[in-house]
């Protein structure tokens, strides 16, 4: 019996509240990131979306890129058709990236944003504000031709952050993954937005 009650003590100790709160803190979900600010439009024929991605740019994430390791933000866009009675339908989807690297000798930041795979966009710039709203700011961004929906229904397009899980005490997965949000599409007019056979 001598033997076994020291592993007990040790095991209540590991596992208790207390010591764990001592070793992590728990998350809290106020700090978890989530997507504001969803816009969407139609202009010149093209459907555009607007977002921005808040709470992501912690302590962690900026050391990292001072520390000059690229460091990019994956985003999921779906367009949906909506359905009374059934789940919405998918009618695009598109992944979105922004990445941000640090060149400590030039002092400048390389951004970059691609689109389902290929760089739309690219700038650099020395000021870690820009580099910020770089990553969580998404502007415009086409999503194809609104020609190609039908005019008598109804879409909306919705918004994720997918971020790699991270660890509690080493080993309980934490997901920060945010909600997804979505915004409704303008109506489309009749006799400009016609489908494609």
């Amino acid at each position: 019996m001598r033997r076994i009650l020291p592993g007990l003590a040790l095991l209540i100790v590991l596992t208790s509240p207390v010591s764990a709160a001592e070793e992590t803190p728990s998350p809290d979900p106020k700090s978890s990131p989530s997507i504001a600010g969803l816009n969407v439009e139609i202009r010149d024929g093209l459907v555009l979306a607007s977002f921005q991605l808040v709470g992501a740019l912690d302590s962690e994430t900026r050391t990292r890129i001072a520390s000059g390791l690229e460091t990019t933000f994956d985003y999921r866009v779906e367009l949906v058709r909506r359905r009374r009675f059934w789940p919405d339908a998918r009618v695009r989807q598109h992944r979105i990236l922004t990445s941000a690297k640090f060149d400590s000798l030039s002092r400048q930041y390389g951004l970059t944003l691609k689109l389902d795979g290929e760089v739309e966009r690219s700038s650099t710039t020395d000021r870690a504000e820009e580099m910020e709203r770089w990553l969580t700011g998404v502007k415009e961004v086409s999503l194809g031709m609104a020609s190609e929906l039908l005019p008598q229904e109804e879409y909306a397009v919705r918004v994720k952050a997918d971020f790699p899980p991270r660890f509690i005490l080493l080993f309980i997965p934490w997901d920060r993954d945010t909600a997804w949000v979505r915004g409704a599409l303008p109506p489309l007019p009749v006799t400009e937005h016609e489908p494609h056979p």
